[in-house]
């Protein structure tokens, strides 16, 4: 998953040290009224705290309206949210939190830079002081977070600082949130694509026979060998059951045994209950293992701890499938420190040679001798396990936007697209069909747009050969469909979810069931348990269930096509969009109480059609099919409809209103 949230306001603001201060440049004329509106408060409001915090900074002296601006700040966001929720699904009051730290940020270190505070002998001490005072005073996290997050990234950001081509005003633009957006032309991606696309939706679909093959996808493990029963599952940091309660604790916070709902990831007899359950119960032809295996201390990682995870699951997975071809691809967890993947064009000692030459040692035994030289330069390969098929595995952390390099030169990342689009042209000429492995989908908020964009574009041209794409890292049990320029449906991208319960889900695995010759996914079964009902009897093995299959749940025509029309069916009838809503966070006991009110389904149903975050033409059209439909139904206590999108709303404008009344009376 994504935990680096953290360091998006620690690491943000110290890529533009040695940059201008902070402007505003052109906001995207997308953006409603009220959100130009909110984006220039929000760039006054980080243009204020960074003059007045870098004075406290400076010489101790808190005026009255840093104050005043702390405690409004302070209190004006979810301290947990931000650090597990993608940016994209944060509520209005935490994306105005983050975007204008983010800003405070970068103004400050500017600042500090072009007056000399950070040119000198102390530069890192000067630096780590700056950053964990304002993770302190604007409490951002505990300090062990932040500073353990400071330690692991500065050398690479300080190195990025000196050398990016970006400009510094454009850096939290970066961010999936439409208050910061603003024109980037230094961030610009074009691949060379040879052939035509087609000019309408891919409505492919093989009929089903006895000859389907059964694949598992396993995804998001998020194994942590220091899980402890009873520790504190309700800790401040964005990982908890660790630690031991503390004293005079409620009882109500202490761990489970096989996990808990509450930011913790999988102890170690979980993973076990689960591949004791697949070996036993389902004939499996081969694995898709869609990355991320260490847990989500992204600010307490080693390098060799992280090794020994991913040696340790594949010696089991080698245990229980000794004689089933896995195929895997990396997450954005299993670099040290997390997230951060660089190419051969920065120093030696900041690259990520050791993890790919580990992983190829791991992966050796699955993938052919040709694999290796990709999986050396970045952590991607193509294989044929037999005549007219082929898997292409992507290193996806190109697109992620807390992989720092990103910022040092966005561009080297058109190397693996063009090896990915000349493959597919490779494959093509061949006959072959193709499913594509990627631990980000591309519609992913986290996912950097100009790249989904890039990336839509090769899976349109070769939408008649890919028959699936397989992801992880939400965490959600969802799907997502991408649509040409034209707005034909081409290829469907099918989410495993997460064998971790992190957050407020139970732990799954899905089954894919599909066509012999040409691989299209014709089905998939999620399976699943009730992480309350297994925690009350911790000696008896989890009650591990078939949730739902995919063609009795919705629809029998799994083509692109035909899920732009179950689409088109979940906008008019809601009730089928709140089972897909419920299915996708595997019914879980915390999600299933909190609900899914009408800005809720709205969220939904654009998150699956859309595959570019800065592209929603056709979540817009289903929105408004969705409204209309949602105000036709009677106003029930079933329907869970209004409160939590009000309440949203009302917080963020309470909060602007505060902000310029405090400014008034200061």
């Amino acid at each position: 998953m994504k935990l680096i949230r953290s360091s998006t306001l620690l690491g943000i603001g110290i890529l533009i040290v040695g940059c201008g201060a902070f402007s505003l440049p052109s906001v995207y004329d997308v953006l409603s009224k009220d959100q130009q509106t909110t984006s220039f408060v929000s760039a006054s409001v980080a243009e204020e705290i960074s003059r007045e915090y870098l004075k406290y900074h400076r010489t101790g002296i808190e005026t009255e309206r840093l104050q005043q601006l702390g405690k409004d700040i302070r209190s004006s966001h979810s301290k947990k949210a931000i650090f597990t929720e993608s940016m994209a699904d944060l509520t209005s009051t935490d994306q105005f939190f983050v975007c204008t730290l983010c800003r405070s940020t970068i103004n400050v270190f500017a600042r500090t830079f072009t007056e000399g505070e950070l040119s000198g002998p102390e530069r890192d001490d000067e630096a780590k002081k700056l950053l964990l005072g304002m993770c302190d005073y604007f409490a951002i996290s505990t300090q062990e977070v932040c500073s353990g997050l400071f330690d692991l990234n500065w050398p690479i950001l300080d190195f990025i600082l000196n050398e990016t081509v970006a400009q510094s005003n454009t850096f939290c633009s970066m961010l999936p949130i439409p208050i910061c957006q603003v024109q980037q032309d230094e961030y610009n991606l074009t691949l060379s694509i040879q052939g035509d696309s087609p000019k309408e939706s891919n409505s492919n679909l093989p009929a089903k026979s006895s000859d389907d093959i059964l694949v598992l996808h396993l995804t998001d493990i998020h194994y942590d060998p220091e899980y402890a029963e009873g520790s504190n599952a309700a800790c401040d940091e964005p990982m908890c059951c660790r630690n031991s309660l503390p004293e005079g604790s409620d009882s109500s916070a202490a761990a489970g045994f096989w996990s808990d709902y509450r930011d913790c990831d999988c102890p170690k007899r979980l993973i076990l209950s689960a591949f004791e359950h697949i070996k036993e119960n389902h004939k499996i032809e081969w694995i898709y293992h869609t990355g991320d295996v260490p847990p989500h201390n992204v600010w307490s990682t080693t390098r060799q701890g992280n090794l020994d995870m991913l040696s340790e699951i594949d010696e089991l997975l080698a245990k229980y499938f000794p004689d089933t071809p896995i195929y895997p691809c990396l997450g954005n967890h299993e670099p040290h420190p997390a997230n951060v993947f660089g190419n051969d064009e920065i120093p030696s000692s900041l690259r990520v040679d050791w993890l790919y030459e580990h992983v190829w040692s791991l992966w050796s035994k699955w993938l052919p001798a040709e694999a290796e030289k990709t999986v050396l330069r970045g952590g991607y390969y193509t294989a044929s396990p037999s005549k007219g098929h082929r898997i292409v595995a992507l290193n996806s952390m190109d697109c992620y936007l807390y992989n720092w390099w990103l910022f040092y030169n966005a561009t080297l990342i058109q190397e693996q697209l063009q090896w990915f689009h000349d493959t597919l042209l490779s494959a093509e000429e061949a006959g072959e069909s193709v499913h594509i492995l990627t631990h980000i989908p591309a519609g992913d908020g986290d996912c950097w747009c100009n790249w989904s964009q890039e990336y839509n574009r090769v899976l349109t041209r070769f939408n008649g050969i890919i028959t699936g794409v397989f992801s992880g890292h939400t965490h959600k049990d969802e799907m997502n469909l991408h649509y040409s320029e034209d707005g034909y449906a081409t290829v469907v991208n099918w989410n495993g979810g997460s064998l971790t319960s992190y957050s407020n889900k139970n732990p799954n695995y899905r089954l894919y069931e599909l066509h012999p010759e040409n691989w299209q996914v014709l089905d998939h079964h999620t399976y699943t348990f009730n992480l309350t009902e297994a925690n009350l009897t911790p000696e008896e093995q989890p009650k591990w269930e078939l949730e739902y299959q995919f063609t009795k749940e919705y629809t029998e025509d799994t083509s692109p096509a035909g899920i732009d029309r179950l689409l088109l069916e979940m906008a008019e009838k809601p009730d089928l969009l709140r089972k897909f809503w419920r299915n996708k966070f595997t019914n879980s006991d915390p999600k299933l109480a909190e609900g899914c009110d009408n800005a809720c389904l709205s969220k939904t149903i654009c998150r699956i059609a859309t595959s570019n975050y800065q592209e929603r033409t056709r979540c817009k059209e289903l929105q408004a099919i969705l409204a209309e439909s949602l105000e036709k139904e009677p106003d029930t206590d079933d329907n869970n409809g209004g409160g939590a999108a009000g309440l949203s709303a009302l917080s963020l404008a309470s909060l602007l209103a505060l902000l310029a009344a405090s400014k008034l009376l200061g």
